[in-house]
């Protein structure tokens, strides 16, 4: 009805509203093009050094434009594009019965740009009788992660941010330092340290297609620091025992209110953080 044009009209009491999702037939395949430049250093004997400078751009990416954005872009510019995608009930409802939905399909919506170094760096040293020690070390140093949700409605960087628009965190810095002692007696030991870098809500952005009020305890998800240990005893030719522990110092992950749904869960993010804290693993393998 032309009364209800531009107007939410009937609030959901639960915050929800109903969607259409689907596939799509005429969906066209993604685009993408991908730079790089590496170098790679050994200044001396058993070390040695990489950097990587990576620029990844994904045109007509296949996904589904988020309902909000389709409601209040009908709501505020009254584009056809968005409202022709909003069915409402016989009561103007887009919640009350299963007749009032917003229409969101697979569609090839907009781009992404992920910029970044990656570096690496190895080193091997004896200890005299003792064996030897190994260093690995990688870090990934992100320097743009652009979105483009729907094509000519804007960009928003997602580097260093969370949320129902960014998804699962994209942390400045990432990574991970191991150390293993070889030693002569068929057993090594590592330990490795994890860094994942602070991240914040997306709505402390700038970016007015990002930018809401954001409760000050919401605001960060602190860095985290993990340290885990492993071994590894080869007792035959045959037998090998491996056992560790993840998380040695049990620490918990950080905590949100604003965990974006659909990729978080239980106020974090597991994909990302230890959630499940402390854990030991032990594994034998026999080969005949």
């Amino acid at each position: 009805p032309d009364n209800l044009f531009r107007n939410a009209f009937i609030n959901s009491p639960a915050g929800q509203y109903n969607t259409l999702g689907g596939g799509n037939p005429n969906l066209k395949p993604e685009e993408s093009d991908s730079s790089t430049v590496g170098i790679v250093l050994t200044p001396f004997r058993n070390f040695s050094l990489a950097i990587d400078y990576f620029k990844i751009e994904v045109e007509k990416v296949i996904g589904t434009a988020p309902p909000g954005t389709i409601l209040n872009q009908c709501l505020t510019t009254g584009n056809p594009l968005f409202c022709s995608a909003i069915t409402r009930d016989r009561f103007g409802s887009l919640w009350a019965t299963p007749q009032g939905f917003i229409r969101a399909g697979n569609e090839n919506l907009g781009s992404l740009t992920a910029e970044g170094v990656d570096v690496e760096l190895n080193y091997a040293m004896k200890i005299g009788q003792w064996g030897g020690l190994k260093f690995n070390f990688n870090a990934t140093i992100l320097q743009e992660n652009l979105v483009e949700p729907i094509q000519g409605l804007g960009k928003y960087d997602c580097t260093g941010l969370h949320g129902a628009a960014c998804g699962v965190p994209t942390p400045e810095l990432r990574g991970k330092l191991r150390t293993t002692w070889e030693t002569p007696w068929n057993f090594d030991v590592s330990a490795t340290w994890r860094h994942i870098g602070s991240v914040d809500q997306e709505g402390t952005s700038s970016n007015p297609l990002l930018a809401s009020t954001v409760n000050s305890k919401d605001r960060t998800m602190g860095q985290r620091d993990y340290l885990d240990l492993a071994a590894s005893w080869q007792a035959t030719k045959q037998f090998t025992l491996r056992g560790g522990i993840n998380n040695l110092f049990d620490r918990d992950p950080p905590l949100s209110g604003l965990v974006g749904a659909g990729f978080g869960n239980g106020n974090t993010y597991p994909q990302m953080y230890d959630a499940l804290g402390r854990r030991v693993f032990i594994n034998a393998t026999y080969k005949f």
